[in-house]
């Protein structure tokens, strides 16, 4: 017996009240995000209620703040349960902010530092040791492992390329003309990592942004070493460097605007 389809919407209907396509319906459909309130056992046709069109408007607010399909369809299923949305937002509210201070640090037209405790997001990331000390000897060792993993098919995650330095000096006070070890990471979607691939975890960092030219890296090393002993913070592992605007993120750009954020893991 056919449904008294009178009160409900059609298909263009409900997309037009929603400003979408009757298309978009149809794949939210197909990836289980909506249900039509009836579909007709003869024609096919799609009809929707007040509440689909409401659970649409709703999808589209989701989508809109970078949420993916299974987050959105596990929100529904569970009954509205925010948490793990809520996690998912605060986690890339912090990215946000932690962009817009770099960006802001480089609008300055001196060479700028900006120093705060923050957390540090999880990276998935393939990694080699090295040896040396001057920036030009780790780009050369990231250049060539960063091509390396390029040809052996890595897929590449958006996180900036970052060195972990294996170094006392700057906590003392002093940067040593000796050469020192450290890893070259390079990082990689974690669904898609190689078997060699290894995640560091979230963490609790001392940072220490630098917005100029490679001169005046050595005075963020510095600063990083008085920040701990100023603040009073215990070490929960080695330096890391992260290239956020460095040669290897654009030719054009001018060196007076490189920006490197020095992050070091401390204890919660």
């Amino acid at each position: 017996m056919e449904k008294d389809t009178k009160k409900l919407f059609q298909i263009t209907e409900a997309a037009h009240a929603c400003g979408l396509s009757r298309s978009t319906l149809m794949r939210m459909e197909k990836k289980g995000l909506l249900t039509p309130a009836y579909i007709a056992a003869e024609s096919g046709r799609r009809y929707y209620d007040n509440h689909d069109v409401a659970r649409i408007l709703q999808i589209e607010k989701f989508k809109s703040m970078g949420l993916t399909t299974e987050q959105i369809a596990d929100y529904f299923a569970q009954g509205g349960e925010i948490s793990t949305l809520l996690a998912t937002l605060e986690s890339r509210l912090q990215d946000i902010q932690r962009n817009v201070e770099e960006l802001r640090l480089r609008t300055m037209e001196a060479p700028g530092i900006s120093v705060q405790i923050m957390r540090q997001p999880a990276v998935t990331c393939r990694m080699r040791e090295c040896m040396g000390r001057t920036v030009a000897d780790k780009y050369a060792d990231m250049y060539d492992f960063y091509s390396e993993c390029v040809r052996q098919g890595c897929v590449l995650s958006e996180e900036p390329l970052f060195t972990i330095s294996d170094r006392q000096d700057y906590l003392e006070g002093y940067i040593s003309s000796e050469p020192y070890p450290y890893t070259v990471c390079v990082p990689v979607q974690p669904e898609k990592a190689p078997a060699d691939a290894l995640v560091l975890p979230e963490c609790r960092v001392l940072s220490v942004l630098y917005c100029g030219d490679y001169s005046g890296v050595d005075e963020a090393w510095l600063t990083l070493g008085r920040e701990v002993k100023a603040r009073g913070l215990t070490l929960a592992g080695n330096p890391r460097v992260l290239g956020i605007v460095a040669p290897y993120t654009g030719r054009e750009i001018e060196s007076r605007r490189y920006c490197s954020r020095f992050v070091l893991p401390v204890m919660e």
